[in-house]
């Protein structure tokens, strides 16, 4: 059932309604230097693999294989289930893991911090990638990047 013509649609909404095609651009990465925190490692930071979002159309299998032909080893993930879902991936963890990509899934709830604990954890293992010289990737969905 559509809603009347007189009710808006939350500007949120993912939409199931409108067949877009996916994008064909390559997924961007930005390598942010971490010279400032002695360290000779680059951090990357991109939007979110197979991302499906407003006016973001992103090709789950596309991104990923453009993701392991660029040596990413380790990709950080702060998006909760729920959220994956949202953005039409929900198993997009799993995808990484049958490919090879370690995945640091720490889930943070949109426009929330998390505690101390938290922070320590991801930390640490972001400071363990980068102290072994392994290829490092934070994700966020690409609204956060613009």
């Amino acid at each position: 059932m559509k809603p009347p013509s007189s009710i808006q649609t939350s500007e949120f909404d993912s939409s199931d309604e409108e067949p877009i095609e996916d994008e064909q651009t390559p997924i961007h990465i930005s390598w942010l230097s971490l010279s400032r925190v002695n360290c000779s490692q680059f951090l990357g930071l991109c939007a979110l693999s197979g991302c499906k979002f407003k006016d973001v159309r992103r090709n789950v299998q596309k991104d990923t294989e453009e993701l392991k032909s660029c040596g990413i080893q380790d990709i950080f993930v702060f998006c909760t289930r729920g959220e994956l879902s949202k953005y039409r991936v929900p198993n997009l963890l799993d995808l990484y893991q049958q490919c090879g990509i370690i995945t640091h899934h720490h889930p943070i709830a949109d426009g929330g911090t998390p505690d101390i604990a938290s922070c320590c954890e991801i930390m640490e293992e972001l400071t363990t990638c980068l102290k072994n010289y392994r290829k490092t990737l934070i994700q966020a969905f690409e609204g956060v990047l613009r």
